[in-house]
């Protein structure tokens, strides 16, 4: 596991703590100065309580210039980026007829389609015409289109499954499946480190929730252990439904899991386990299929399959049962002669 250098925790966490006492200070001269002032709220409940906005007021405030940008162009890899600049210390910000060229870190645009398109464009126009942007409607209740069932379907027979369901975020997909599959009266046994949307469907499942130190099997074994030997909370009544969630690729960090040790664990106290992956289609120790766009050259088209190839070298990813069995055909032809 990565650590953080000494000295950059200690000068984040001084700034902060420079931040935050001095945010007090301010609360605590407002709080005077307000005192004097005849207030018309009396009787109404406050919007905020305590803390709950003190980082908006006093630290967002200061750094929203560099959030919320808008831009002047199709948010592409680079696009252009509207200037800004404020009178009363980023109370409000006055935009410029300045832009910059930026390049794109923090973008949803995975498959590149949120600029202009050759190819995709002009079908993109073509469907929103004939099916429009939205249904209106979620699918059990009028909102479901052909396209849906054909992408579905499309899906399966790409990952060799008999089914598939489509959701339109990998968020939704975890907070709505999780609660699915189980419900009051079960154990969600969840890694420290989980992505957001797995926290928020632990918790509305209704199902009791406890936590093992980040990609560690064998503290997820002493959680195991101890919840199984207790039981349920109050009536100590065995677990309805057991299930260990784990993060396949864990988004935030960038680290692998160690799926084959959980899994061993799991199989032990016979015990499912749920593997989330970002994206959902596994790259690694599985298979990889690469779309090309039509459009390309031929040249492109080679260029593109030797990047690949070298990256399944160097990945450990690469798969052609054709190309095996070709060199199979050859080496037994050579024996023959």
């Amino acid at each position: 596991m990565v650590r953080l250098p000494y000295v950059t925790a200690l000068t984040t966490l001084f700034s902060y703590g420079l931040l935050f006492a001095f945010g007090q200070l301010r609360d605590f001269f407002r709080r005077i100065l307000d005192a004097r002032k005849p207030s018309n709220l009396k009787g109404y409940a406050p919007i905020c309580l305590g803390l709950e906005d003190f980082y908006t007021r006093r630290l967002y405030l200061r750094i929203q210039d560099c959030f919320g940008r808008p831009i002047a162009s199709a948010p592409d890899a680079w696009f252009d980026v509207v200037e800004r600049y404020s009178n009363d210390c980023n109370k409000t910000l006055h935009r410029t007829a300045k832009t910059s060229k930026c390049l794109n870190l923090g973008s949803y645009n995975y498959l590149g389609f949120a600029a202009a398109d050759e190819y995709c464009t002009p079908r993109v126009i073509e469907s929103l015409k004939k099916y429009s942007a939205s249904t209106c409607s979620v699918r059990v209740d009028g909102g479901n289109t052909k396209l849906h069932t054909e992408l579905e379907e499309l899906v399966a027979r790409f990952v060799g499954k008999p089914a598939a369901v489509l959701f339109g975020m990998g968020y939704v997909t975890n907070s709505a499946i999780i609660p699915a599959l189980i419900g009051k009266g079960g154990l969600i046994i969840s890694d420290s480190l989980n992505h957001n949307s797995i926290v928020n469907g632990a918790r509305g499942s209704g199902a009791t929730v406890r936590v093992f130190q980040h990609n560690n099997p064998a503290h997820l074994e002493e959680v195991l252990r101890e919840q199984i030997a207790g039981g349920q909370p109050r009536t100590h009544r065995a677990w309805k439904k057991i299930i260990v969630i784990v993060e396949g690729i864990y988004s935030m960090e960038g680290e692998l899991c160690k799926l084959p040790e959980v899994i061993s664990v799991c199989k032990k106290y016979k015990v499912a386990v749920v593997t989330v992956a970002f994206p959902a289609t596994p790259l690694l120790l599985a298979r990889a299929r690469i779309c090309i766009s039509a459009s390309h050259s031929r040249e492109d088209l080679i260029k593109g399959l030797e990047v690949i190839s070298k990256v399944g070298d160097l990945v450990g990813i690469k798969y052609f049962p054709v190309e095996q069995e070709k060199t199979a055909v050859v080496e037994k032809q050579k024996k023959i002669q």
